[in-house]
């Protein structure tokens, strides 16, 4: 969750308009852009003046432009030079890129890495599947904690406390009939991720959308963020999904590995071979694929 302001701080250092013109660019980046200047006025409960008077100095500024075609606002591509700033400082993403690339050539499918934002996970880098039919998920993507499997393994990896928070809110609304949507298997699905090294999605977000996911944690045995391997239900089948299980649990050690992670063996050089086949742990995989799914759909 984002830290607090320091205690007292938070009327003392309050600037209004700044928080009003900060609040449209969150409205900005997390909807479909462009926005109206009515739109906005709406949907942030302002005077059209007050919108109005914000948008022109953030336009002349160079956080907002006005999109040429609807005459609405969106953000500017300054904004996405701040981002990819703060991207380039993520030490993890670099270690993990060739080892997410290899993966997605490796399974042809979408491939994702996400961290954890407030009660959410949002993804940083995606390689597309290569398949005639993938997904479209988007770089800046905001998806719910209790529902995905990046979601999932970032929420394993939190304390007892948080999970409650969540479970408040934003809640656990029920997205598909695969959805968990109590706190109790929620705590269960959290525990089996945390032991087995993976999580799976089994349509829990959207229908037809399957995935398996890992950790990736830091020198300090931090989960610092989370990828997944995600494709269609018609070819993540359980059989098929235990075996990307495997795939991505040896991953997720490489990268923790590349980060000074020392709580595990050093994975061997050839667990990422091409020729690599499931061992014991490919068959309990594949117990916790077809089973997940009905646990998934009782809670």
């Amino acid at each position: 969750m984002k830290n607090p302001p320091p205690s007292g701080a938070s009327t003392a250092y309050t600037v209004k308009s700044l928080v009003k013109a900060l609040n449209i660019l969150e409205v900005l980046a997390e909807e479909e852009p462009p926005y109206t200047l009515t739109q906005l006025s709406r949907r942030l409960h302002l005077h059209v003046s007050t919108v109005h008077r914000l948008l022109v100095n953030l336009v002349r500024h160079g956080f907002v432009e006005e999109a040429p075609l609807s005459g609405g606002y969106q953000l500017s591509y300054r904004v996405l030079r701040m981002g990819l700033r703060v991207l380039d400082r993520l030490d993890f993403r670099r270690a993990a890129y060739p080892l997410l690339r290899d993966l997605n050539q490796r399974t042809k499918e979408t491939v994702h890495l996400a961290i954890l934002e407030g009660a959410h996970a949002i993804t940083i880098e995606k390689f597309g599947s290569l398949q005639p039919v993938g997904l479209d998920a988007r770089l800046g993507t905001v998806t719910p904690l209790h529902a995905t499997g990046v979601g999932k393994t970032l929420l394993a990896h939190q304390s007892e406390e948080f999970a409650a928070q969540i479970a408040q809110s934003p809640g656990l609304p029920r997205l598909t009939s695969h959805t968990i949507t109590s706190l109790a298997s929620l705590r269960k699905e959290l525990e089996r991720i945390r032991e087995q090294g993976y999580a799976f999605d089994h349509e829990e977000t959207a229908e037809g959308l399957c995935c398996t996911a890992g950790p990736i944690f830091n020198h300090e045995g931090q989960v610092v963020a989370a990828f997944s391997v995600a494709g269609p239900s018609s070819r993540l089948t359980p059989a098929r999904l235990a075996e990307l299980s495997q795939l991505v649990r040896e991953t997720s050690r490489e990268i923790s590995y590349r980060l000074g992670y020392r709580r595990e063996p050093e994975p061997s050089r050839g667990a990422l071979s091409r020729g690599s086949s499931p061992s014991r742990e490919g068959a309990s995989a594949r117990t916790a694929a077809t089973g997940s799914r009905g646990r998934a759909a009782d809670s």
